[in-house]
């Protein structure tokens, strides 16, 4: 009887031992993936079996989950967070199907919109000799974390791509938003998006492939979330146009009339510039000779406009995010603003006028090309008491809209700050994929007669971090370029700095993606063999690999100046952004500020 009631004891106390070890870090696995959670300090664990690597979070002090909070299933944990300012409902899920990955819900209570919140903790690198994979506003950034100053805006998603991750070239992880964001556009490192609660995130971890593997994962995520999305090429069949995308010149036209932009665009045709998109500024009045001509010549007209307006026709600047988080009262900016300025920037309210004006500027001039300038990228509430909408039914509405004009047979692109991924089932390009607005924002001025007369020397500190070869890698491109086309944005085109223009012709055949110039009449005639050149480098890689799917990316120097893009088509674009040729093993050479395409796969 003794020895019987010792073992019960003893039972009963391992049980309380284990009850209580469970409450203090509760535990989800897998096949893949073991989780804990601290009830201590709040902070995430996660032991990836495949790289036996432990990920840990940057824990911040005064943080706890309350103990009779915990619910805790096979595949869930939740509970109350609280800390320094801040109080929260977390929920993580190891769903299947998600083997090498978790979800995570948090809520603030009371709280629908708000800055980026101290919890939860973000995940750090095992060691400082990792990078931070970040979507700046156009491409993506590897930035060394042994220098975390010089990262602009980190660990948020302000990003074109709301995810962000951690290599070391080979493992990864990486943090995806699922939820709604008001992006800060803005240059530099202070980061003012604003998130909707309840926030969710969704976490990756790879054990091979690096950066490439963290884009293949979003790709693979969103497209499965959106079925109804067909590859560019695919589209061409309903929407003709759309084949201009794979390697035709984006050119603002700034001739002083119709017929001088005719001509000019004649003498560039007979000059060799095959395929091109003609896009007008509103310079000058667009007319139907105009563009009748433009399409004998086998190009694609198209003209630029503003159907949703700037929203500083109703307030001050950040006045969205004001509102949002209650720094201003609804109340009182509709007592400042114009009202009709609510019509302008309301797109559920301009739907049914845009596509009146679209259907008669196509019935006019036979356009083909709408470019919606910043559409994706002002986004804000409506609080116009006869058509009211929140600012996610905004972005919504905006989204409607382009897709409406695309069913009218035209090619669509926005753009300028921001190529926000919501916005792709309804674009064909984005203006400002290829710039990298979150380091750098050129404040130049359309072309006056030369190069050199908006830029010179000016653009070197820009360049210094836009066309940094060593840092800047193609995130954007593995991830869609089979879906969507980007060019720069029109104040930093490929001629806008002549000392320059070699580098970024350079990133747009690595990287596959749509060259944009400015024309006109002085700019010709003075540069005509140039942009020529640059015109045959393009064509000759992009006719190849313009609607093909980026299937790698890497670098063959130590110095990263020799860079290469493996394409799904069998194409392996190597570019030498260097000064020294290289030469390869099988004795192909690339000349230095030079490219080749071979067929892949291949020995590097």
């Amino acid at each position: 009887m003794r020895v019987s009631t010792l073992f019960w004891c003893c039972l009963f106390a391992a049980s309380s031992t284990l009850a209580a070890e469970a409450t203090r870090s509760p535990r989800l696995e897998n096949e893949v993936l073991r989780l804990e959670l601290s009830t201590g300090d709040g902070s995430i664990t996660v032991f990836d079996k495949r790289a036996n690597l432990t990920w840990r979070q940057q824990v911040e002090l005064g943080f706890k989950i309350a103990p009779d909070s915990l619910h805790v299933t096979s595949t869930s944990i939740s509970g109350r967070v609280s800390g320094p300012g801040e109080l929260c409902d977390l929920k993580i899920e190891l769903k299947e199907g998600s083997a090498a990955g978790f979800d995570l819900t948090f809520v603030l209570p009371n709280e629908h919109y708000g800055k980026l919140p101290a919890y939860p903790f973000h995940f750090i690198a095992p060691d400082k000799s990792w990078f931070y994979v970040q979507n700046t506003s156009g491409e993506g950034m590897l930035m060394p974390l042994d220098r975390p100053v010089a990262i602009n805006k980190p660990y948020g998603w302000s990003g074109s791509q709301p995810w962000w991750g951690l290599t070391d070239l080979t493992r990864g992880f990486a943090v995806r938003l699922d939820s709604f964001r008001n992006p800060d556009t803005r240059s530099g490192p202070n980061d003012g998006t604003v998130y909707a609660f309840p926030m969710r995130l969704h976490y990756d971890f790879a054990p091979s492939g690096g950066y490439v593997a963290l884009a293949n994962l979003y790709r693979d995520y969103f497209l499965a979330t959106h079925p109804e999305m067909q590859p560019l090429r695919e589209r061409v069949a309903r929407r003709p146009p759309v084949g201009m995308l794979k390697d035709g010149i984006y050119i603002y036209f700034w001739g002083e009339n119709p017929a001088d932009d005719l001509q000019l665009a004649s003498e560039m045709k007979a000059a060799g510039i095959d395929r091109a998109f003609a896009v007008f500024y509103g310079k000058h009045p667009i007319d139907r000779a105009l563009f009748d001509g433009i399409k004998r010549l086998g190009w694609v007209p198209g003209s630029y406009h503003m159907p949703t307006g700037n929203l500083f026709r109703v307030g001050r600047r950040g006045w969205p995010n004001a509102i949002l988080t209650g720094r201003m009262s609804a109340d009182e900016l509709r007592r400042e603003s114009n009202p009709k300025g609510w019509d302008r920037i309301c797109a559920k309210f301009q739907i049914p006028r845009w596509l009146e004006k679209a259907k008669g500027f196509i019935a006019s001039y036979g356009t083909q090309l709408f470019y919606f300038d910043t559409l994706v990228v002002q986004l804000a509430p409506c609080l116009s008491p006869s058509h009211p909408s929140t600012i996610e039914e905004n972005q919504a509405a905006r989204l409607k809209l382009a897709q409406e004009t695309q069913d009218l047979g035209t090619v669509v692109g926005s753009g300028e700050g921001v190529s926000p991924t919501w916005a792709l089932p309804g674009l064909d390009f984005y203006e400002g994929m290829m710039s990298l607005r979150t380091y750098a924002d050129p404040n130049l001025k359309i072309p006056s007669g030369g190069y050199d007369t908006d830029l010179g020397d000016s653009y070197a500190s820009d360049a210094a971090i836009i066309l940094d070869e060593k840092r800047r890698i193609p995130l954007y491109q593995l991830a869609f370029h089979d879906y969507v086309a980007g060019t720069w944005v029109w104040r930093d085109t490929n001629f806008q700095s002549r000392p320059f223009a070699w580098k970024k012709d350079l990133f747009n055949i690595l990287y596959g993606t749509m060259p944009m110039w400015h024309i006109d009449r002085q700019l010709w005639t003075n540069h005509k063999a140039e942009y020529v050149e640059s015109y045959r480098a393009l064509v000759s890689v992009r006719s190849k690999v313009g609607f093909s799917r980026m299937t790698g990316h890497g670098w063959l120097t130590p110095d990263r100046a020799v860079q290469y893009t493996d394409w799904a088509s069998g194409e392996r674009v190597l570019v030498n952004f260097g000064d020294r040729p290289y030469r390869r093993t099988d004795n192909i050479g690339v000349a230095p500020r030079s490219f080749v395409v071979v067929r892949a796969p291949i020995d590097r």
